[in-house]
């Protein structure tokens, strides 16, 4: 089967590992032996030199990199000497993980506990009364640690490292949350302990790794490049099939029949994939974040032992948990980014050959990369983006830091001041004499803070059995909850019932049947500018970033075939769900190609789709972490989507040329007439693909790479001229 896709295929050698000679203490060294490790590689070694100077370090290196010793050897030393350590991961699954390493230290007086949302509060109690010297817990409950810092009294004041695992996790508008809890986190220390923290950070293989991690915690970083671990022979292989994407990950993961992560990019893909592996008669399991822990494990435990074959993951396994050997990875679709696509890969082949395996969907950026072999094999990785300043995920910080710590006078700058006189209107915040704190409605809105969004949620019920089970930001709860909708969560199909917007709540009902269908929002949107921050030249035509005010319609959906994606029925809503809010943007004015192009505006349109697809490229963002808009008049806009922004399009402004370069090479290459999936044509489209143009796209993308030296003499003898 593989021979009949033609894939594009090289293998990638062996790499030997380079060591260092580094003075381990006989405790580590005792531990180490006991793990089959007698030497550190260099990267190692050098991280822990750079930590035992009072630096703050991040360590850049691939899936079993072996970047967890550089923090793992610091964190176990100030352990003895009576110093602590607070881990933060990016997910619970990892926590748990990582704990059986530390564990082992135990025999020597070093104890290590997990305080997460999975931990027992019997439990919780014990570990605040007496806490270890290393804490391992994540984001969402440091929130929550330090609203309720008064009962961590006895860990704070012996704080010394903080080590954020996986660091690259914290882009957009999850890092802007984690940048201000960082932030929180750091102003409680200094003022009520007088101790300055020190950072321990790693990551996958980022292109501004050392520029992030100091946006992110606010202080200087030296960067380590993690590349003197060893690697076993590696057979790359890319494919672009005829047929679904989906199925042809499940039958090609199926031929090469060794063990085999097959991931996909989105809850619904995964659990699609679990309903055709039992049409097809496959050993799959669905593994995703939503599961309840016990099922989670599970199925880690049945994958490991050997008695699952195959695993359907979304992003849940992108990182180090133990799943034990593996052979082979399958990315269903490109990831959004190299990065990703490295982390993804680095899964497998640890303890011999092994298998990458790219299964092309039919989208511009995934054809670009199999047409680009180059690109994907040994293309740059993508820089991580934030924007720590997010006027509103600011706000609610600056709230929770209030009740974290009254604020004092000294503190206040005119923009801190700003903000907590906001909040004081709002009666959130009040004055006692010169120092402010949370009232109590404060402290509530402090609690319900979601670190995965930055506006309101809208919570999902089971009708059935009235129970909460999920939540969704508003954005995306009118694209996917809309009545009549069909809801995908935890394995299962759901029928939404209703979805009101001003209780902000979803009741969605099981569907007790085999789903043969999906459903697709149609919507309209508009675009208002509030201000114009930057501006400059862009191939002859102004382009601008600033802040705008976006509308999002849904006025109808779409029935589709969840096999082939044809068009079953379509219904129009009387009363659309409308979400409104402010945000970041670009634009480009190109009003001189309005009676030049043909069909102009259903070519900027299509301009529009292919070059926001092809900014994960650029930007390491998710594509739902973009939208897009334009108007025949001339006018596309691309903006964060998300209220207050992300910061995806700062970065995008800085490198518009390279989004148009590489439009213009998918819709040269591409082999269709009129614009298909693989050119022009966006699933996530709010008017199903209709008006598009690939000729007049085509020939946007050809005027804006023209000389833009000869468009500058032609506007300026026109400005003359008039």
């Amino acid at each position: 089967m593989l021979e009949e896709y033609h894939p594009v295929e090289e293998i990638e050698p062996a790499r030997e590992a380079q060591y260092a000679n580094y003075p381990l203490s006989p405790i580590i060294k005792n531990v180490f032996s006991w793990r089959g490790i007698t030497h550190l590689y260099r990267h190692q070694a050098e991280g822990i030199e750079h930590a035992n100077q009072g630096k703050n370090v991040v360590v850049v290196a691939p899936t079993a990199g072996g970047k967890s010793e550089v923090f793992l050897v610091p964190a176990v030393e100030s352990a003895i000497k009576g110093e602590n350590t607070l881990l933060l991961y990016p997910t619970k699954a990892l926590a748990r993980d990582q704990h059986l390493r530390f564990s082992e230290f135990a025999l020597y007086g070093v104890r290590t506990e997990t305080y997460d949302g999975d931990t027992p509060q019997g439990r919780r109690e014990k570990i605040r009364a007496s806490p270890p010297q290393i804490l391992i817990s994540n984001m969402d409950m440091l929130h929550f640690i330090l609203l309720n810092n008064r009962l961590f009294t006895k860990f704070f004041e012996k704080l010394k490292y903080v080590v954020l695992d996986e660091v690259h996790i914290y882009s957009g508008i999850f890092g802007a949350h984690a940048s201000n809890v960082l932030w929180r986190l750091k102003r409680l220390v200094k003022r009520k302990y007088n101790r300055d923290l020190q950072f321990i950070a790693t990551s996958a293989t980022v292109g501004n790794a050392g520029e992030f991690c100091e946006g992110l915690c606010g202080e200087e970083f030296v960067l380590v490049e993690g590349n003197s671990s060893p690697r076993s022979e590696f057979r790359h292989l890319l494919v672009s099939p005829p047929e679904s994407y989906s199925v042809a990950a499940l039958r090609i993961a199926d031929e090469i029949g060794k063990k085999a992560l097959i991931f996909g990019n989105s809850h619904s893909l995964v659990e699609r994939m679990g309903l055709m592996s039992q049409r097809m008669n496959l050993p799959l399991a669905v593994y995703r974040s939503g599961l309840r822990q016990g099922d989670r494990r599970r199925i880690e435990s049945d994958f490991k032992e050997g008695r699952v074959k195959y695993l359907a993951t979304t992003s849940a396994l992108e990182l180090g948990i133990d799943i034990g050997d593996t052979d082979v990875v399958v990315l269903a679709g490109f990831p959004g980014t190299i990065t990703r696509v490295r982390q993804r890969i680095g899964r497998c082949g640890r303890k011999g050959k092994g298998y990458g395996v790219f299964v092309a969907k039919e989208s511009p950026l995934d054809q670009y990369y199999v047409e680009n072999p180059n690109e994907y094999l040994r293309g740059e990785p993508e820089n991580c983006y934030i924007n720590p300043k997010n006027e509103n995920v600011r706000r609610l910080h600056t709230l929770s830091a209030a009740k974290d710590l009254m604020f004092s006078p000294e503190e206040l700058d005119e923009e801190m001041l700003k903000i907590i006189e906001s909040l004081e209107e709002e009666e959130l915040l009040k004055k006692w004499g010169n120092f402010y704190s949370a009232t109590k409605e404060g402290s509530k809105r402090a609690r319900l803070i979601n670190l995965r969004s930055a506006g309101a949620s809208v919570k999902i019920y089971n009708s059935e059995t009235e129970r909460r089970i999920g939540e969704r930001g508003i954005g995306m709860a009118i694209k996917e909850l809309f009545e009549g909708a069909v809801y995908l969560h935890g394995g299962r199909p759901y029928y939404s019932k209703k979805l009101d917007l001003e209780k902000m709540e979803a009741w969605v009902e099981p569907m007790h049947r085999q789903v043969e269908e999906y459903t697709s929002a149609l919507s309209n949107k508009s675009a208002e500018v509030m201000e114009e921050l930057a501006s400059r030249t862009c191939l002859g035509h102004k382009l601008s970033f600033g802040k705008v005010h976006i509308t999002e319609e849904v006025y109808g959906f779409l029935l589709k075939d969840m096999f082939g994606g044809t068009k079953i029925a379509e219904h129009t809503f009387e009363t659309p769900y409308i979400y409104e809010y402010d945000t970041y943007a670009l634009w480009i004015d190109l009003e001189d190609m309005v009676y030049d192009v043909p069909e102009f505006g259903d070519g900027l349109h299509a301009f529009e789709h292919v070059s926001i697809s092809m900014m994960p490229a650029i930007t390491g963002a998710d594509p739902k972490e973009l939208g897009g808009l334009s108007y025949p008049s001339g006018r596309m806009y691309v903006y964060d989507s998300v209220e207050d922004g992300n910061g995806v399009t700062q970065v995008v402004f800085s490198r518009f040329e390279k989004i148009v370069q590489m439009s213009k090479d998918r819709l040269e290459k591409c082999p269709c007439e009129g614009g298909c999936p693989k050119c022009i044509l966006d699933p996530m489209c709010g008017n199903d693909n209709r008006y598009l143009n690939k000729a007049g796209a085509a020939d946007i993308a050809e005027k804006l790479l023209g000389n833009p030296e000869n468009k500058n003499k032609k506007r300026k003898k026109k400005e003359s001229t008039s």
